[in-house]
C-alpha cells in the first residue's frame, strides 16, 4: 500500500483532499497531515512516503523547499503540487525539480485528483521493476564472478601452482588481506551411517549456499572427506569473531557442528600456503575436541610436518603395549599409548598410523576377525579425536579377544547372517528401520554389523536402505496420482521436503516431473503400439 502526505497550512484544504478520495480501494493510506513544510520533513523522517501532496506557499518552509528536502530523503518520491493562479513562478520551479504534475486549489475537482495519484503510482511500479531488475542483474553478475573466483581457486589448489601474475586478480579483494579457513563437518561418519552418503552431500552443498546467501564476498569450495575452504576479505570487525557469528547462525540452522582453521594470507601469490595453513592447523581439532576455531599462531609452524627424535622416543613400544594387555587389562594399554599420543609429537595421521599398527598385531586373528582387519583399520583412521580413536581401538582389541561364534552354513563368511538381513530389510524398509535394529534380528553388535554388511554387499546400511525407498516411490508415482507427500510416507521417508530433495539428488528430477516424465513416455509408447 502507498503511503500519502498531504501538507497545506489551511485545515480545510487538508481534510478535503483527505476525503474526496477512496484511498484503501486505490491501495493508498494517507500517512499524515502537516500544516507546514517542518511538520512535513519530521514526518517524512520517520517513515518513508511514497507520495506527497503539498501546497507551494507555506510559512516556515515552503512547498518547493520542502520538495528539495524531501527528495534527499527519497529520491523516488513522487510530488503533486497543489497552488492557486497566482503562484505560477513556484509551480514552473517545482515541475523542473521534478513534480509530476500540479493542481489548482479551487476548484480540486476528485476524478482530477485521482488520476495523477495512479499516474505517481504507475511512475512508482515501473521504477521499482526496473530497480529490482538491476538489482537482479547486479546480484547474479555478483555471484557469476564469485563462483568464477572460487572455480579459479580450486584450479590453483588442485594444480598446486601459484599464478605467475596477479594481474588478473587486482580488480578483486585477493589482492589485499583475506581469511583463509579450512572447514571439516563434524561426524560426518556418523550422519553417513544413520542417513546416508547423499544426505551428507545435500548439508555440504547447503552449507556452501548459506555462506553465498550470509557472506557478502568471499567464495567457498566443496572439498573431499566432507570438507570445504573458504576465502573471504578482511575488514574492519574482528575476523574471528564474524567467522564465529557465521558458524554459529548455519549450525543452528543445518543442526550441525564444524571445526575450523583460521589464517590470514594477502595476495594471490600466497593462496597455496593459506589452504595448506588452514588444513593443518585444523588438524587440531582431534587433540583438542570438535567445534573450535583454531588460530594459525607462529608457534604452530612445526605442525603437521615431519616428526623430530623426540617423537621417536614417545612413540608407543609395541612390546610395552602387548604386556599391558597379556598382565593387566586392554583400557590399561590404551591408556598407555594415549598418555603419549597426548604430548602432541605426531600429527593426527601419525597417531593413527601407530593405532593401526598396535591394533595389527595385537593378537592372531581368528579368521572372521582377520577377513575384517581391514574395515577396522578403516574405522581406525576415520575417526575424528584422539578420544574417539583410542575408545575404538579399545573396543576393537576386545573383540578380535573373544572368540566370534556365528553358527552359519558357510563355515562363519557372514553371507548368509548378511542374506537373512538383507530379506528382513526387503520385507520392512517402509518402516522405521535402523542398523541396529536389523542387527538385532540376526544376533549380532551393531558394529560388527556395519562392517560386514558393507564387506559384503559393498555398500552401507543407509544407503542401501535409501535405494530401496526411492525405487519404490518410483513405483508409486508410475501406478498412482497419489500426492507426493503420500508417496515419500508409503516409501518410508517421514519428512516430504527431505524426500524430495533426496530424489532430485538421485534421478535429477523431482517426484512430480518424474510423474509426467513416466506418463508421457507411456502416452508416447501407447501411440505407437496403435
Amino acid at each position: 500500500m502507498y503511503r500519502v502526505l498531504i501538507v497545506d497550512d489551511e485545515q480545510v484544504i487538508r481534510f478535503g483532499i483527505e476525503s474526496i478520495i477512496d484511498w484503501e480501494r486505490e491501495n493508498m493510506k494517507v500517512h499524515a497531515l502537516c500544516a507546514n513544510g517542518e511538520e512535513a520533513l519530521a514526518s517524512m523522517e520517520n517513515c518513508t512516503v511514497d507520495i506527497l501532496i503539498t501546497d507551494v506557499k507555506m510559512p516556515l518552509v515552503d512547498g518547493i523547499q520542502l520538495m528539495k528536502k524531501a527528495f534527499e530523503l527519497n529520491p523516488m518520491l513522487k510530488v503533486i503540487l497543489l497552488s492557486s493562479y497566482s503562484d505560477f513562478e513556484y509551480v514552473r520551479e517545482g515541475l523542473k525539480l521534478g513534480a509530476v504534475d500540479y493542481l489548482l486549489k479551487a476548484p480540486l475537482k476528485p476524478e482530477e485528483l485521482r488520476a495523477v495519484l495512479l499516474r505517481c503510482i504507475s511512475m512508482l511500479k515501473e521504477e521499482r521493476k526496473k530497480e529490482a531488475e538491476l538489482n537482479h542483474y547486479q546480484q547474479g553478475a555478483c555471484y557469476r564472478e564469485r563462483k568464477y573466483i572460487e572455480q579459479e581457486i580450486k584450479r590453483l589448489i588442485v594444480q598446486e601452482q601459484i599464478p605467475l601474475s596477479s594481474t588478473d586478480w587486482s580488480s578483486v579483494w585477493l589482492g589485499l588481506r583475506y581469511a583463509c579457513v579450512f572447514l571439516m563437518l563434524d561426524r560426518a561418519g556418523e550422519l553417513r551411517e544413520n542417513y546416508g552418503d547423499l544426505h551428507v552431500q545435500l548439508l555440504l552443498e547447503d552449507l556452501q549456499e548459506l555462506f553465498y546467501e550470509r557472506m557478502d564476498e568471499g567464495v567457498a569450495m566443496l572439498l573431499p572427506e566432507s570438507t570445504m575452504f573458504l576465502v573471504f576479505p578482511e575488514n574492519a570487525e574482528d575476523t574471528a569473531f564474524r567467522l564465529r557469528l557465521w558458524k554459529q547462525s548455519v549450525e543452528a540452522e543445518l543442526e550441525i557442528s564444524m571445526s575450523i582453521g583460521l589464517r590470514t594470507e594477502q595476495g594471490i601469490s600466497r593462496i597455496l600456503d593459506g589452504f595448506a595453513a588452514s588444513r593443518t592447523v585444523c588438524q587440531q581439532r582431534f587433540f583438542e575436541g570438535l567445534g573450535g576455531i583454531h588460530l594459525w599462531e607462529a608457534s604452530d609452524v612445526g605442525l603437521g610436518t615431519a616428526v623430530t627424535s623426540q617423537h621417536e622416543s614417545e612413540t608407543p613400544d609395541k612390546k610395552s603395549f602387548y604386556e599391558f594387555i597379556g598382565n593387566e587389562s586392554v583400557f590399561s594399554a590404551v591408556e598407555y599409548a594415549l598418555k603419549l599420543w597426548r604430548t602432541g609429537s605426531s600429527d593426527p595421521e601419525q597417531v593413527k598410523q601407530e593405532a593401526c599398527e598396535l591394533l595389527s598385531g595385537a593378537y592372531p586373528l581368528q579368521a572372521e576377525a582377520a577377513s575384517l582387519l581391514p574395515e577396522r583399520l578403516d574405522m581406525l583412521c576415520r575417526t575424528e579425536t584422539l578420544d574417539q580413536m583410542a575408545s575404538l581401538l579399545a573396543r576393537n582389541l576386545e573383540e578380535i579377544g573373544k572368540p566370534i561364534i556365528l553358527r552359519l552354513a558357510d563355515n562363519g563368511t557372514g553371507s548368509q547372517l548378511i542374506m537373512k538381513a538383507l530379506e528382513y530389510i526387503t520385507d520392512h524398509y517402509t518402516e522405521n528401520l535402523t542398523l541396529k535394529s536389523v542387527a538385532d534380528t540376526v544376533h549380532v553388535s551393531k558394529s560388527y554389523f556395519s562392517l560386514l554388511f558393507k564387506k559384503k554387499t559393498g555398500r552401507n546400511f543407509v544407503d542401501y536402505l535409501i535405494e530401496l525407498r526411492i525405487r519404490e516411490a518410483k513405483r508409486l508415482l508410475a501406478e498412482s496420482d497419489e500426492r507426493i507427500y503420500r508417496v515419500a510416507e508409503a516409501s518410508g521417508f517421514n519428512d516430504v521436503r527431505y524426500f524430495s530433495k533426496l530424489f532430485k539428488k538421485m534421478t535429477d528430477l523431482t517426484p512430480l516431473e518424474y510423474r509426467e516424465k513416466h506418463k508421457s513416455l507411456c502416452s508416447h509408447l501407447d501411440c505407437n503400439n496403435g
